[in-house]
């Protein structure tokens, strides 16, 4: 009995945590922006740096709580290794959350923009990842399909002078 309790309790501090982080955004009035020429752009404060925060904490979190016990077959069906899966889900909205704060230092920053559509890509198929885990499990292949957009990403932020470790 105490087991569910304190998964119950994780639970719940991690999703008041998730929602408690949540950015606030900010509107510009419609005439203003009609009014302006130029595009406007946010501006993020050492968005290069946040960048390679925020990407590393999700791919690291992606490699050892998602694609590690994907490829040793512990997702296939998510009342197999209960726990395992609990993490799994736990590690996926982290690395979603950590990937949407990754992609808006990617807008911030002009030498990073060209990374927005794959990091979206990313996003989509952790996204699609979910559903397959809800629908009966995750095969190996999914997450190595994901694993290897994250190489992708790594590999155009190191061609961008923004290594990801």
């Amino acid at each position: 009995m105490r087991y569910p309790v304190c998964l119950v309790a994780v639970v719940c501090v991690f999703a008041l945590a998730v929602v408690g982080c949540g950015g606030s955004s900010s509107s510009t009035s419609s005439a203003a922006v009609a009014g302006s020429a130029a595009s406007t752009t946010t501006t993020t404060h050492l968005a290069k740096t946040k960048f390679v925060l925020h990407a590393g904490l999700a791919f690291g979190a992606f490699h050892r709580w998602i694609y590690k016990p994907a490829k040793a077959g512990e997702l296939r069906h998510p009342l197999e290794h209960k726990f395992t899966t609990v993490k799994a889900a736990l590690a996926a909205v982290f690395v979603y959350h950590e990937l949407k704060l990754a992609l808006a230092d990617a807008q911030a920053s002009p030498t990073l923009s060209k990374l927005v559509a794959p990091i979206t890509d990313l996003q989509n198929k952790l996204h699609s990842l979910a559903g397959s885990v809800k629908s009966g499990g995750a095969s190996a292949s999914d997450v190595a399909g994901i694993d290897s957009t994250i190489s992708q990403v790594k590999s155009q932020a190191a061609a961008a002078v923004q290594t990801i470790t």
